[in-house]
Order: C-alpha cells, then sequence, then structure tokens
C-alpha cells in the first residue's frame, strides 16, 4: 500500500508543457504530487514514476536510461492511439502507455494503478479524443498555444523548428506525410507566414526551442 501521495517526475523538452501537466494534476495532490519537472536530462532518484510526455519527442532517439535512473518506472504519455506504436513504448522500456485524451481523474487512476504494479483499467488508458483546439483540458498548456495551434500542430511546428524535414516529421509522429502538410498549412495560417523559413523564426520567437530544465517543485 502506498504511503503518502505518489511522487511523480514529469518529463518533455517544452518547459510549458510540463507546467501545464502540473497544474491539471494540482486538485489530485493528496493522491499525486509531481516532485520534479524535467526537460532534455534525466531525473534524480527520489521519484516514484516518471511520466514521459512525447511532446515533439522520439523514443528513437532516447532510451528510457536517459530518462531516469534505473529502477524507476517510465509511463509514456503520448496522443496516439494505435496499438503498434503503444507496444514499440513497451518494448522502448515503459511499464505502461496512457493516452493523453485521459481527464485529469482517470490519468490519476492510471498512474496510481501502474504504481501498485496492476494493469491499468482499459477505460483509463483511453478516452474519446478531445478538441485540442478548445484547449480540452484547461490546465494544459503548449508552445503556440495561445495563437490558436494545437498541441499535434504544435509538436509538428517543434520539429520544423530543430530542422526536420517533413518526411522525417511524418516518421517520428508516425503519421502521412499529407497529415504533416495539413497540419503545417492549418500552423502557417494562424502563425500568419507563408514559407518554412518565416515559420522557423516565428516558432523560435514563440519558445519552441527545447528548454534546458531540471528542478525539484518546491515544497516537495
Amino acid at each position: 500500500m502506498m504511503r503518502g501521495p505518489l511522487r511523480l517526475a514529469v518529463v518533455n523538452d517544452y518547459e510549458v508543457v510540463v507546467a501545464g501537466l502540473t497544474r491539471m494534476l494540482a486538485p489530485y495532490a493528496a493522491q499525486v504530487r509531481v516532485v520534479e519537472i524535467a526537460a532534455n536530462i534525466p531525473v534524480s532518484d527520489h521519484a516514484d514514476l516518471v511520466l514521459f510526455d512525447t511532446f515533439a519527442q522520439s523514443m528513437d532517439n532516447v532510451s528510457v536510461e536517459d530518462v531516469a535512473p534505473v529502477g524507476i518506472p517510465v509511463v509514456a504519455y503520448t496522443w496516439e492511439s494505435e496499438p503498434d506504436v503503444w507496444q514499440r513504448a513497451l518494448d522502448w522500456g515503459a511499464v505502461a502507455c496512457l493516452s493523453k485524451t485521459l481527464s485529469a481523474a482517470r490519468l490519476v487512476a492510471a498512474l496510481e494503478s501502474i504504481h501498485r504494479g496492476d494493469t491499468p483499467d482499459p477505460g483509463h488508458t483511453a478516452a474519446p479524443t478531445v478538441d485540442n483546439a478548445s484547449g480540452g483540458e484547461g490546465a494544459r498548456d503548449w508552445p503556440g498555444r495561445a495563437e490558436g495551434l494545437t498541441e499535434r500542430e504544435s509538436e509538428v511546428m517543434a520539429l520544423l523548428a530543430v530542422g526536420h524535414s517533413n518526411q522525417e516529421i511524418a516518421e517520428l509522429l508516425h503519421v502521412s506525410i499529407n497529415s504533416v502538410k495539413t497540419y503545417l498549412r492549418h500552423a502557417y495560417r494562424k502563425a500568419e507566414v507563408n514559407r518554412r523559413s518565416q515559420a522557423v523564426l516565428w516558432a523560435l520567437d514563440k519558445g519552441f526551442s527545447p528548454d534546458v530544465l531540471h528542478r525539484r517543485v518546491r515544497g516537495r
């Protein structure tokens, strides 16, 4: 049986994303306490569980050991719903894969279940897709949200900003190249740019360059 709240570390390349997730979980502090948020470097060893947010990340480019010390379970957190993508996450070393469509309450329930060593209830690992443009989970945040970008469009723009081609973005996000072009077209319109070079400059100006962040949450 757990003693006290589950101690959770949240890993993502972007501070705005992990901060938003932290706010989303704040009402459940009696059950789950975010003790660390990190970007680009592994968490320390005082967390019970690591939630690896795959925003603008690829498990092909990072190992589970890069994310957390040996012995601390890592849970992949993603928009992807295809079984083969989730299986890749498990093969990579994640102990479970959770959908970003989960409400905060279902996410907390799933994390508690995983920490106990149980298999999460199927109802806690997937949920109907929400309209990201409307902000679905009000506390979640990501680069470009204020300008109207959905989280998926933001992921695509983040990868574009660090120099990936459309084909590479498609492979990293496991979508078709036509989908990438559609996301970029929508993002360009919202950013009011017409060319790729303009989009890169806009993205960097809006904070799409990865943060170097690693800190414990005060008072934890």
